[in-house]
């Protein structure tokens, strides 16, 4: 009597080497697609926030220092007031301070400041509250944009009481994060039609006595993704080159995005050129 020997088929080694190779080739690929995809997500990202914050902290500036002047009167408002030694904290561009000025703890204009920015200050009396506050004004308000130690654009709101600028009273906002570098010129009206023939720092205005005369505000700034970051793979081998109102500066660093913004303010609520010369 014969018996039947019945052997089982199975995979040979070389079979599920070739499986597992295949197997490992589509789960490399698959990985690879992913990682190619967050990383081109998160560039974008970073891109992004420092377009954002360009934009939103553009949108700052034009709000309140487009308010520049309005309710000004001429009287408070004339080169013979920009003469005086002291300012009379009711005039539309306040007093400017020394360059390395640490601009927190200042209340006027400075052309660079303890940051290596500018401080933009203007008044006006009429309008609605500076930085984001509700409401409406009708008194003299000092409205001033800084970068402060935590690379944050800053609004502060100090009021005049009494002809004093009420600064155990004034009010500051964060506006902006990931602000790099700040710079602002002041456009000079030379011929009096109304518009600006030359810019010029602070410093240069005052020196020049012509306060009277500008007409709009030029502001550069570089604005950073802040806390995100490059991938690596999207990082550049060196510094970019950054160019904001005419001065170079290094970017500083590789690992973040960074976007350079210029916006120049027509300063339309000012007294009339005649009236201001």
């Amino acid at each position: 009597m014969s018996r039947a020997i019945h052997r089982q088929a199975g995979f040979s080694i070389i079979s599920l080497m070739i499986a597992s190779s295949i197997g490992i080739f589509l789960i490399g690929g698959a990985g690879k697609i992913y990682l190619d995809s967050k990383n081109a997500f998160n560039a974008r990202s970073a891109i992004a926030t420092a377009s954002e914050g360009a934009r939103f902290a553009v949108q700052d500036f034009r709000r309140y220092l487009v308010m520049a002047g309005r309710g000004v009167r001429e009287q408070n408002d004339n080169a013979d007031v920009y003469n005086a030694v002291d300012d009379n904290n009711l005039r539309t561009f306040p007093a400017v301070d020394p360059d390395n000025t640490v601009a927190a703890t200042s209340t006027g204009i400075i052309d660079i400041d303890s940051n290596n920015s500018s401080a933009v200050a203007v008044r006006y009396t009429e309008g609605p509250s500076p930085c984001g506050q509700d409401g409406t004004i009708n008194t003299t308000h000092t409205v001033r944009f800084y970068r402060n130690d935590q690379f944050e654009l800053v609004c502060q709101d100090i009021e005049t009481v009494g002809g004093v600028l009420d600064t155990a009273n004034a009010f500051e906002r964060e506006m902006v994060s990931g602000v790099i570098t700040m710079r602002a010129l002041y456009g000079v009206d030379t011929d009096a039609d109304g518009v600006a023939n030359q810019y010029l720092t602070a410093t240069e205005v005052t020196n020049a006595n012509r306060w009277v005369n500008v007409v709009t505000i030029r502001i550069g700034l570089v604005t950073s993704s802040d806390t995100e970051e490059l991938p690596y793979t999207y990082r550049p081998a060196t510094e970019d080159e950054l160019r904001v109102l005419g001065m170079e500066m290094p970017a500083p660093n590789t690992s973040q995005s960074f976007k350079t913004a210029n916006v120049t303010i027509m300063l339309r609520n000012l007294n009339t050129t005649v009236q201001r010369q």
